[in-house]
């Protein structure tokens, strides 16, 4: 079997699990879908390189099998325990992606295959997606719009109108996440398109991704101390009702509105009492929720008050994998952001480093982990940072990669 030519199709698949929980349309059912990412997950161990290792992201790995053990030897106790571990077993087996893209040739043949066939895709399902779904659809755009400056004149104005179409769209949704995400792809790509001799200010940037890295560990401890809490600034700097928008119903809410103070506080209780701050709970077990915990028991017909994730990627892996796994991590973030600064030779991957210890920051505030494309190509970004290939480019020769993708 080629498994080369089979590798374009998968990003096809993960499009598509991409919108399901916003799609109207049943696609399948979790069997399937096990097979598919079992099946694109078994492509990506079978493509990556042999020789090549991302220390961080194998440290990763090692940790994520020890809590898949130690979940399924002491922590599973029911149908939707061994339901969980599997699911977060192949969500979290997805970074092997930042493996096989580290190299130029199939992260070309994917993207171009994306770039031609998925607009077939979202004009099939466009019918009956709704909310964030568009967002999630369109993420491989914000690869282009972190390389504003090799895209032709008439693909950015497409690219722009694409990027305010999500923008706009989730605006009407309380979920802020594509709004955030594509900005900030936007501002990045842009500050290159205009300034493009800032990102060879490699000491500056350097700076400028530490500050990142270490802010939200920052508002964290002023959070827990009670001296400062970010997520409920409108109150902390008397701005209330500042920032009034409207859902899809009409109702006005703040932007600035505080949904996840409680949800730190109910992890981080959930691990104190079931003592498991240090190793985590392990992927098969979710973390105690007085909030939604009796919704979810009678749905589930259990009796555990025990929601399975929450909406703030970094929570999760913490309530999984402990504060042991939430330093390694952090590690991989803070690497790939350090490798692609310090060690790049052309202006592009710098940018992309950028990006990434954005994520980490963002982390902290939602970036659910899903098998799907906003997770993927998170992935992506980290492997083109940790890529020697990528980093030894120079700038005609990333740009001439480039251009193999676009046209």
């Amino acid at each position: 079997m080629n498994f080369k030519k089979k590798l374009p199709y998968t990003i096809l698949l993960i499009s598509i699990s991409s919108v399901l929980p916003w799609c109207s349309l049943p696609i399948g059912n979790t069997f399937i879908w096990w097979l598919l990412q079992s099946f694109i997950l078994f492509l990506f161990i079978k493509l990556r390189p042999i020789n090549y290792v991302i220390l961080p992201i194998k440290l990763f790995f090692i940790y994520i099998f020890f809590s898949a053990i130690y979940g399924a030897i002491f922590m599973t106790e029911n149908y939707w325990d061994w339901k969980l571990l599997i699911d977060n077993l192949m969500i979290f087996l997805l970074p092997i992606a930042a493996f096989v893209y580290a190299r130029p040739i199939e992260l070309t043949s994917t993207l171009k295959y994306w770039f031609k066939y998925a607009w077939i895709i979202l004009t099939i399902l466009a019918p009956f997606l709704y909310s964030d779904a568009f967002g999630r659809f369109l993420t491989p755009y914000t690869f282009l719009l972190l390389s504003l400056p090799l895209v032709k004149k008439s693909k950015k104005y497409f690219i722009f109108t694409l990027a305010a179409f999500v923008i706009t769209l989730t605006l009407g949704n309380e979920s802020r996440s594509d709004i955030i995400k594509f900005s900030v792809c936007f501002l990045l790509g842009t500050i290159l398109l205009l300034y493009p001799k800032i990102w060879s200010q490699r000491k500056l940037l350097l700076r400028l991704s530490h500050l990142i890295i270490i802010t939200p560990i920052i508002l964290f401890i002023l959070g827990v101390s009670n001296i400062f809490n970010i997520f409920k600034i409108e109150e902390e700097l008397g701005i209330e009702n500042k920032f009034q928008m409207k859902n899809s119903t009409g109702d006005e809410y703040s932007a600035l509105i505080d949904t996840r103070t409680f949800l730190y506080a109910e992890e981080i209780q959930s691990a104190i009492k079931n003592k498991y701050i240090i190793i985590g709970r392990s992927i098969a077990r979710g973390y105690d929720s007085p909030s939604f915990g009796e919704m979810i028991n009678s749905a589930l017909h259990l009796k555990r008050n025990e929601r399975s994730s929450c909406e703030t990627s970094i929570l999760n892996i913490f309530n999984y994998f402990g504060l042991i796994g939430v330093c390694i991590y952090m590690f991989i973030f803070w690497k790939a952001s350090y490798l692609a600064i310090t060690k790049s030779k052309n202006i592009f991957i710098p940018v992309i480093g950028i990006y990434v210890a954005f994520r980490w920051l963002f982390a902290w505030i939602e970036d659910f982990s899903r098998f799907d494309l906003n997770y993927l190509f998170l992935w992506i970004f980290i492997g083109l940072c940790y890529s020697p290939v990528f980093r030894n480019m120079t700038n005609r020769e990333y740009k001439n990669w480039f251009y193999t993708i676009i046209r």
